[in-house]
């Protein structure tokens, strides 16, 4: 297993897309800003989208048990 794989990424194009989609407007300079501001939030939550992952991930691998 490589544990040094990212699993999720948010890349600079995400940002212009998601921008340009609901037309709001930043310059390349405000990146930095828009850098920290994601990792805070995401930072706050990712936690929960770990353990919503693996909770889905446990409760799809239960086959029901069929009645004889």
């Amino acid at each position: 297993m490589d544990k040094d794989k990212v699993l999720y990424a948010i890349t600079v194009e995400d940002v212009i897309d998601f921008a340009e989609e609901n037309d709001l407007k930043f310059k390349e300079k405000d990146l930095n800003f828009i850098e920290e501001k994601i990792g805070d939030f995401l930072g706050s939550i990712w936690y929960d989208a770990i353990d919503s992952a693996l909770a889905e991930l446990k409760s799809s691998k239960k086959v029901p048990k069929l009645r004889p």
